[in-house]
This record gives C-alpha cells, sequence and structure tokens, in this order.
C-alpha cells in the first residue's frame, strides 16, 4: 500500500515542487496510468498538456523513467497543437521546467527552443514578457546561464515600452524573480528598483499605491522582507492621499489583502482598522455600506497572526 503518495504541491510562473512516495511500485504505476487516462479525457488541450507534464514529472521522481518518457512524449504532442502562441510557450516552458528538475538536459533544451519559438509568435507585448521569464527559468537550471540573462535583457526591453501601469509592474516582477531563481540577485535588485521608480512615479495616487504594492509582494516572496515592509508602507502613504473616501476605503483593503498574503498578518488589520474609519466618513449610504461590507469581510477572513 501506498504511505505518502506523490502529490504535485504546485507552480508558479513555471515552478514545479513534488513530495516522493514509498511503496509498491506495481499500485504506482497502476495509479499513474489512472492519472494519465484521466488527463487524456481534459477537453482542454493547454490544460491537458500542464497535466500530463505534471504526472510525466512525477513518473520521472518515481525512477519509472520508461513511463516518464511515454507521458512526455503525450504532452509534447498535445503542446504542438496549442494554437495561442502564449498558451503553447506557457506549456512548453513548464515542460522545460520538469526536464531541467529531472536532469534530462537534452530534453528540457527542445522545450526550451520550442517555447522560444513559440514566445516569438506572441503579437501582445506584456504576454511575451512574462512568457520570456518563465523561459529563462529552466534555462538558467540547465546550465545556459548566458542565454537566460539574454532571454531577460529582450524581456526588460519589451518591459520598457509597456503603458499600462499593472501590465508594467507585473511584467517587470517577472524579470525580477526570473533573474533571483537563475542566481542573479544583483539584476533582481536593480529591475525591483527599476519597478519601484516607476510605480513611484504614477500620477493617480490609487494607482500609484497599488502599484508600489506589487512591487512590496515580489519583495517579500523573493524573501526580502525588510525592504517589502518598508515599500508595503510607502504604498500605504499614497492610499492616504487619495481624496475620494470610497477609493481610499478600497484601496486600503486591497492593501490588507497583499500584507496578509505576503505574511504580514498584523499590519494588514492594522490597515483595515484604518479603512474602517475612512469608510464611516463616507457620506453616500449606499457606498458606505459597500464599502463597510468589504472592509468586514476582510476583517473577518484575513489571518490575525
Amino acid at each position: 500500500m501506498l504511505r505518502g503518495f506523490l502529490r504535485f504541491l504546485g507552480f508558479a510562473v513555471v515552478g514545479l515542487w513534488f513530495v516522493g512516495c514509498n511503496g509498491d511500485t506495481n499500485s504506482a504505476a497502476r495509479s499513474f496510468q489512472e492519472q494519465i487516462v484521466q488527463a487524456r479525457k481534459m477537453a482542454d488541450l493547454e490544460l491537458r498538456a500542464k497535466q500530463l507534464i505534471r504526472i510525466g514529472y512525477q513518473q520521472g521522481k518515481a525512477k519509472d523513467r520508461a513511463g516518464s518518457e511515454d507521458t512526455f512524449r503525450l504532452a509534447r504532442k498535445d503542446c504542438e497543437l496549442i494554437d495561442k502562441p502564449e498558451a503553447r510557450a506557457g506549456a512548453l516552458a513548464l515542460m522545460a521546467d520538469a526536464h531541467a528538475r529531472l536532469g534530462n538536459r537534452a530534453e528540457a533544451r527542445w522545450a526550451i527552443r520550442a517555447a522560444l519559438a513559440a514566445a516569438d509568435k506572441v503579437e501582445n507585448a506584456e504576454s511575451k514578457v512574462r512568457a520570456l521569464a518563465r523561459i529563462a527559468r529552466p534555462q538558467g537550471a540547465v546550465g545556459d546561464k548566458k542565454d537566460a540573462v539574454a532571454t531577460l535583457k529582450s524581456a526588460e526591453k519589451l518591459a520598457d515600452k509597456l503603458d499600462n501601469v499593472q501590465g508594467k509592474i507585473l511584467s517587470l516582477c517577472a524579470i525580477a524573480k526570473a533573474y533571483w531563481k537563475i542566481g542573479q540577485k544583483d539584476s533582481s535588485d536593480r529591475v525591483l528598483n527599476v519597478a519601484m521608480d516607476f510605480a513611484a512615479s504614477v500620477d493617480d495616487p490609487k494607482k500609484r499605491s497599488l502599484a508600489i504594492a506589487e512591487v512590496a509582494a515580489q519583495q517579500s516572496d523573493l524573501g526580502k522582507r525588510a525592504a517589502a515592509k518598508k515599500t508595503f508602507e510607502s504604498a500605504l502613504q499614497s492610499a492616504r492621499k487619495i481624496e475620494n473616501r470610497y477609493f481610499r476605503a478600497y484601496t486600503m483593503g486591497e492593501l490588507a489583502e497583499k500584507l496578509s498574503k505576503a505574511g504580514f498578518h498584523a499590519k494588514s488589520h492594522e490597515v483595515l482598522n484604518e479603512a474602517e474609519l475612512v469608510a464611516e466618513e463616507i457620506s453616500a449610504a449606499d457606498m458606505q455600506r459597500q464599502a463597510l461590507l468589504k472592509i468586514r469581510r476582510l476583517m473577518g477572513e484575513l489571518p490575525k497572526g
């Protein structure tokens, strides 16, 4: 009987984390086959390919090399059938990451080349930047650091031309995280500083506050807790400058959610308490009620410590 069983814990941008298993090999093989059968019933090609990639990765970690190769072969066929270049690039980047983690360098490099070819066809600049940031990570993982840096440099050039505030900030944060993952800490910090400078230059205090908070969230995600705390405070200062009390209260609620997600639970409730006071000063009854409902719901949902 299986005691631990393999399970996929989650991934962001293209990360895979794996928990090993113990027990009977035949039982594990049967379970993998059952998962593959279920995955192949999925109508969405992108979701099906990604699920097969996860299963192939799990098989590889369980030392079922032949089974893993067969499953990756199925996933590769599905990847090649995905119409949208952005979705195809994302699935192939995930495959590259899985192969890199398993030590399959030749297969990882094939997937990287295919992902780059797909990314080259992505028309939306934001989507292309994020695709390149995802691809750079497995490039670094297989030891192609120069290629990974070149990919991220290309992403930076595209991000520099973006006009949408949120899109530009998210793109820069994705690039910074990719630099961090490939061991280029100085470049990661540099890009985060660029993101912070851009966020601080936004005229609209609401947009400025949320943009700064995105930078803070990324700093926290990279383990830069002290910097994140300071940046979140800058975001709060911008929120306090929003003249419309309804928008100020709502923005503070959004900041509280980001603070909580970043692990600053006590601070998130401090911000909610402040937001509640702001909401109580809203003159329009309907708008006041909406703001208070949101804030008090968050007070009940967000952990306090």
